[in-house]
């Protein structure tokens, strides 16, 4: 028979199983009536001939069975008895079923909830053309330099750099950039009442060719529309944007929206799944060519040739390339630029400089990504903490299902000796595990769901949109089909094992009921090891927990050197309302005015940035009366503030004055530096009197120093203090076109009285009053600022403490099963030590001498682990080292707490048993 027709016949059994039997009850009816007629032909009678093709047949049933057999579709049918019989037995006991479920569901959904997010942020390919050509000139991870970059690893490019390589791509398919920055602009659409605040990206103009994307709607940027500075407006927008602000209109192609007041045309719509090369947690909705940036940013100068280091870049690998060789070129391109720069003296020992030069092929198919640099390593020991939570759950399921097979020897055994296989039975048990456990990860979909949104809620915080989704794809649905599969082979594989080792004999033979009552520690080996071992995972969950909790404690609570009660801070961008450099001194004095005249306040101030920031300006300094050492680091923080911004601060003075309101643009020139400074380069204590010079040509001084700050946290708080230098900002005189040092404040301090968040309003009302067309375009607390800079460790503080207690949680719980379990397993034993007189208080110390045994045990493979496993969190950790031994003290007595309240109650009801009622039932 050909295949097709087994499959035909298999199928027809499937559909019409009854007319198929009565078809092979006919056909061997008929074979037996012509093995009759042939046997009387012979010379038989009809009863000897009707006899001896019986006796030749054989058993009807049994032919009929073998036949059936024979087919494919029998396997099928027998799998969806065995599936029938497990689904029965599960609802027999939907105690035990829902708990089970319940078990599976979290930790299969925290599995999930964790997946989606790392395949999100760092597995999921770009969705361009063959994603898997593209490189990145280095991590693409800062956010542009001013004035120039040390010599070494490049990461940020030139916009004379990048054009050149995009016209002379080499051994590349295409050579492309994008800004590394995303700035907010103001965008009007048509027929709205007002505008709103998006981001943007500048890009080159044959970035969608090189990157691989085609538009939804219209055309994308082609390099004819960045030939000339200013002199193409066009925009292409997101999804999102075309969604959400122009109520996906499709005849928004060659429609007018203003940017900035500027007025560009619409001339694409991207796909839904498009968000750039930058995978960032709020993704631009705007692309505009790279010559379009002064609309952009309000900042005229910055494509001027080997100024700002800005641009991120990116290639198309041509088909076979080496990226060996590639590498190469890109280095030669890299060294000729900076050589030309440096003009034609160039000493050996600055060759030998340029020579090191270089910027990395990094592999770009998954794109570039701020989220996986700052949320990958807490993503990744968060998925080791799920899965040990699922390790746990399963071992707890295990002991579950063990038990419930060992209840049911007897009936195992009676299978066994009517005929019933070994390998029947052991498949029935772990298809009935199987059947859990994708039940299970059914549900664990849905708590995926919820708990990914919860995570992306905490990551994003206030962001109003942003890349991340909650929807599982196709890849999340495979892992967790996959590691539901493997947890129901880890449930069913004790009980399965146990099944092999069942016999027919011991189990039905006489006095069986008593050997098993009595038992034997080896009967029980396997659940004691299971026990052990999710003890073991729990302390290494909860030494994780504490070291995490231990170090955001002690991030919130270090010294960042200035008074965080009462401060509230708001982002505002002058140019937005219009206005220049010649009007920045005037805007903010009224602003100051105004601010400080209002009700609730204590203090006002102006800065480029707030005490502590994610971006700040830098530049190099020089001291008058100190001479650097060749290649010194001369790098220091700069801020320019108004007058009051360290009593609005609250940063103490340790030396000399503030910056005061008096210090203005007819006044000498002054500054206040950090103690930083002062220890590393004045460390006599004459820092007062002498100035400082900054890299910049437009503020480069001199300014002199008059006052020492106390250091201040100024960036990442888990670095030490920055070098500080504070200039007063009403001393910058800047000028349309002379660069981004004009003068201009973006930050507004206030020292409230009472609530500050009753001050927010307040504060919006003071600043509508100087100009109602001046935006705000974020106000939050010094705390709310604070908490952005230790978001992630936040998030993987709560989310290991969650998970620790929910292990605790499942560890209490198989432990308590499996001490109860052997109480009524020895119900008889007991009851024979206590009738021939063993007290209740002896009883309950043998139950729990059994589980003190466990807990040392646990503890003893625990503790070692939990050390070896600190090394791995070493990186994540602030303030406290890996060993902490009073976190590691915390985490075993929580789990003896819990130990011994889980054996108390199974050993409170072992000392209570009837030994008249137990025997009897014995």
């Amino acid at each position: 028979m050909s295949l097709l027709s087994q499959i035909r016949a298999g199928l027809q059994s499937l559909v019409s199983g009854q007319r198929v039997e009565r078809e092979i009850d006919d056909e061997l009816r008929s074979f037996m009536d012509e093995s009759a007629a042939h046997k009387r032909s012979l010379g038989s009678t009809e009863a000897e001939a009707a006899r001896a093709a019986r006796i030749e047949m054989g058993s009807t049933n049994a032919v009929a069975h073998r036949i059936r057999s024979a087919g494919w579709e029998t396997t099928l049918e027998n799998l969806i008895r065995d599936l029938r019989h497990s689904i029965r037995a599960l609802l027999r006991t939907p105690g035990f079923t829902l708990v089970a479920l319940l078990s599976l569901a979290l930790g299969i959904g925290a599995n999930t909830a964790i997946f989606t997010l790392i395949r999100q942020i760092l597995l999921s390919d770009l969705p361009v053309r063959e994603p898997g050509q593209l490189v990145s000139f280095g991590p693409a991870t800062g956010a542009g330099v001013l004035g120039g970059v040390d010599l070494g690893l490049f990461d940020q490019y030139t916009y004379d750099f990048a054009h050149h390589l995009e016209l002379n791509p080499g051994p590349f398919s295409g050579v492309a950039a994008y800004s590394s920055i995303s700035p907010m602009v103001s965008v009007r659409v048509p027929n709205a009442s007002g505008a709103i605040q998006v981001s943007g990206s500048l890009v080159s103009g044959n970035y969608f060719s090189v990157i691989g994307a085609a538009p939804m709607l219209g055309r994308v940027i082609v390099p004819a529309d960045a030939q000339a500075e200013g002199a193409n407006a066009v925009v292409v927008v997101s999804y999102h944007f075309w969604q959400q602000s122009l109520s996906s209109d499709p005849g928004v192609i060659g429609q007018t929206i203003r940017i900035n007041a500027t007025p560009f045309t619409v001339v694409g719509v991207m796909d839904q799944a498009f968000h750039g090369m930058r995978r960032d947690l709020s993704p631009p909705d705007l692309w505009s060519p790279l010559t379009m940036i002064e609309a952009f940013t309000l900042e005229p100068g910055m494509l001027a040739p080997r100024s700002l280091y800005f641009l991120h870049m990116f290639a198309r690998l041509a088909p076979g390339a080496s990226l060996a060789s590639n590498q190469q070129w890109l280095d030669r391109q890299m060294h000729d630029y900076v050589r030309a720069g440096e003009g034609n003296a160039i000493s050996a020992d600055r060759q030998h400089e340029i020579d090191r030069i270089t910027g990395t092929l990094t592999p770009a198919a998954h794109g570039t990504s701020s989220l996986g640099n700052q949320y990958g390593p807490s993503l990744r020991i968060l998925m080791i903490v799920v899965a040990l939570v699922l390790l746990i759950a399963c071992a707890n399921l295990a002991n579950f299902l063990l038990a419930r097979t060992l209840s049911r020897e007897r009936e195992t055994a009676t299978r066994l000796a009517l005929g019933s296989t070994r390998a029947r039975i052991v498949r029935l048990s772990l298809i009935e595990s199987l059947t859990l456990a994708l039940a299970g990860g059914a549900a664990g979909l849905a708590v995926a769901f919820a708990a990914t949104r919860a995570l992306i809620t905490l990551v994003a915080r206030d962001q109003t949109y942003t890349s991340l989704s909650a929807w599982p794809d196709s890849s999340v649905l495979l892992f967790t089909l996959g590691i539901s599969l493997a947890a129901g082979v880890l449930v069913g594989l004790a009980p399965a094992l146990r099944l092999a080792h069942t016999g027919a004999g011991p189990v039905l033979g006489a006095g069986a009921r008593t050997q098993s009552s009595a038992g034997s520690y080896g009967r029980g080996l396997l659940p004691r090891a299971l026990v052990a071992g999710q003890i073991v995972l729990s302390i290494l969950l909860l030494v994780g927990a504490g070291l995490f909790l231990r170090t955001l404690v002690n991030l919130q609570n270090q010294d960042y050197g200035f008074e965080q009660t009462q401060l509230v801070l708001a982002d505002f961008d002058p140019h937005l309302g219009g206005y220049t450099p010649e009007r920045g001194p005037s805007l903010n004095q009224q602003l100051i005015e105004r601010i400080q005249a209002a009700p609730g306040i204590r203090s006002a101030a102006l800065a480029n940035t707030p005490p502590i920031s994610f971006g700040s300006w830098r530049s190099s300094i020089s001291l008058s009366g100190y001479t650097p050492a060749p290649k010194e680091e001369m790098i220091s923080v700069l801020n320019r503030v108004s007058g009051r911004y360290f009593d609005t601060t609250g940063i103490a003075l340790v030396a000399g004055r503030a910056i005061a309101p008096s210090d203005n643009a007819t006044a000498q020139k002054v500054c206040v530096i950090n103690q930083t400074i002062a220890r590393k380069f004045y460390p006599n204590g004459d820092a007062i009197g002498h100035s400082v010079k900054i890299g910049i040509d437009t503020v480069e001084g001199p300014w002199q120093i008059v006052g020492i700050a106390r250091d201040t946290k100024s960036g990442n708080p888990r670095e030490p203090s920055d070098r500080m230098v504070y200039i007063p900002i009403d001393q910058i005189r800047g000028k349309q076109g002379e660069g981004i040092e004009d003068g201009m404040a973006s930050t507004i301090l206030v020292r409230v009285q009472g609530n500050p968040q009753e001050a927010v309003a307040t504060l919006r009302r003071a600043v509508a009053a100087v100009d109602p067309n001046l935006p705000l375009l974020k106000v939050r607390t010094i705390q709310q600022h604070l908490g952005d800079f230790v978001s992630h460790e936040s998030l993987i503080s709560r989310l290991t403490a969650i998970f620790a207690l929910l292990a605790l949680l499942l560890a209490s719980i198989g432990l308590y099963g499996v001490m109860s379990y052997n109480v009524t397993r020895r119900k008889g034993d007991i009851g024979i030590r206590i009738a021939l007189g063993a007290s209740p208080r002896a009883v309950q110390r043998m139950v729990l001498r059994e589980s003190i045994v466990l807990l040392a045990i646990g503890i003893l493979l625990g503790v070692p682990l939990a050390l070896a496993g600190g090394r791995y969190v070493r990186a994540q950790l602030f303030g406290l080292s890996p060993y902490d031994p009073a976190i590691f003290a915390a985490a075993i007595a929580s789990i003896t707490l819990v130990t011994v309240f889980a054996s108390w109650l199974p050993a409170r009801r072992a000392s209570r048993i009837n030994p008249m009622a137990a025997l009897r039932c014995d």
